[in-house]
């Protein structure tokens, strides 16, 4: 059997950053262990996910990364705590505001959502941490960057997608890279986590081209406005709140939906999206989303470069990933309307 654990060992430093523990059980952390990583894409069979990765799990790898790049306590510390703002459904969300292209609509302020957590304010004090760094995580390159820039927020998401979520890769391809990677100077001589060889780092380039096109492609959109429909619906009937996608489960979520709209036992157990460039008459998803990318840097004999800068076959991949388009339109064959 599968385990997350199997996932986390891979980077969990030989010293341990035992500092973290007190933090794992506060009700905040917990939250997270109720909120998927993949959007609401673990609720239908259009994915087979290996096992349930949530965003408790995600953070915890997102801390020991850094942990492991870092050896810094603060830095470690808020890479945990990164993703406490994260709503139900993740950025399914950001579709409930028309935010297709930046998915930024959603998250809240981290300092907002620990302000009322008595046990994470103590213990951020214990650890001399002033709980409004939390708000500006540009202060930790190594945990969060612009892209396409690589840092461990972003090398778990292409990781993760690749092994847990479409099984693409194995966790021995997942170890081979992340043994590869260390700490560079980017071209503005800022810290960014890289690799030591190009042949590696090509095999990482791989990877990103088959997450980058998971997250422009139909089916995962389709999911996420699909729920985020739901969301929608929900709310108009009073059925439930935004606020509530702070504060419950994922599971008491999809509880409202089983018992108040017929499409989602249909959406529950559909195994097959239709793609096509004609526009059907069916509930049908047609947009552009946001562009998740990274191209890596290498270590070289004078300085750290873009490996696109190296080599012309990882050109070719960014490349292929830049003109890729799904079909205009995708439908699940059973669903006319979110109802």
């Amino acid at each position: 059997m599968i385990l997350v654990n199997d996932y986390l060992y891979i980077f969990v430093d030989s010293e341990y950053p035992k500092f973290l523990d007190k933090y794992l059980n506060t009700k905040t952390m917990e939250r997270l262990k109720y909120v998927t990583q993949f959007c609401g894409c673990d609720y239908t069979k259009l994915y087979n996910p290996l096992f349930l990765y949530t965003r408790f799990d995600h953070s915890l790898v997102v801390a020991h990364m850094t942990w492991h790049f870092t050896h810094d306590k603060e830095s470690t510390i808020v890479a945990l705590l990164h993703d406490v703002g994260t709503p139900c459904f993740a950025h399914t969300i950001d579709y409930v505001y028309g935010d297709y292209l930046k998915q930024e609509s959603s998250e809240r302020k981290i300092v907002d959502m620990l302000k009322d957590d008595e046990e994470i304010i103590k213990y951020l004090k214990e650890d001399n941490i002033d709980l409004n760094c939390l708000n500006d995580l540009a202060k930790y390159p190594i945990l969060e960057n612009k892209s396409p820039r690589l840092c461990c927020d972003r090398l778990d998401g292409v990781l993760h997608t690749c092994y847990v979520w479409l099984h693409t890769h194995t966790l021995s391809q997942i170890k081979e890279v992340y043994d590869n990677m260390c700490v560079l100077n980017n071209e503005d001589n800022a810290v960014e986590i890289g690799f030591n060889s190009a042949s590696t780092a090509l095999k990482f380039c791989q990877m990103v081209s088959v997450y980058a096109k998971e997250l422009q492609g139909n089916r995962d959109k389709y999911v996420m406005k699909y729920i985020s429909e739901l969301v929608k619906k929900a709310s108009e009937k009073g059925l439930i709140s935004l606020d509530d996608l702070y504060s419950k489960k994922e599971s008491e979520i999809i509880q409202v939906f089983e018992n108040n709209f017929s499409s989602w036992a249909i959406f529950n157990s559909a195994d097959n999206l239709v793609c096509t460039n004609n526009k059907p008459d069916y509930f049908y998803i047609s947009f552009d989303t946001k562009k998740r990318n990274t191209v890596p840097l290498v270590k070289t004999d004078v300085a750290a470069k873009r490996i696109t800068e190296i080599l012309s076959s990882a050109r070719t991949i960014y490349e292929d990933i830049d003109a890729y388009h799904d079909t205009k339109y995708a439908y699940i064959a059973d669903i006319k309307k979110v109802q």
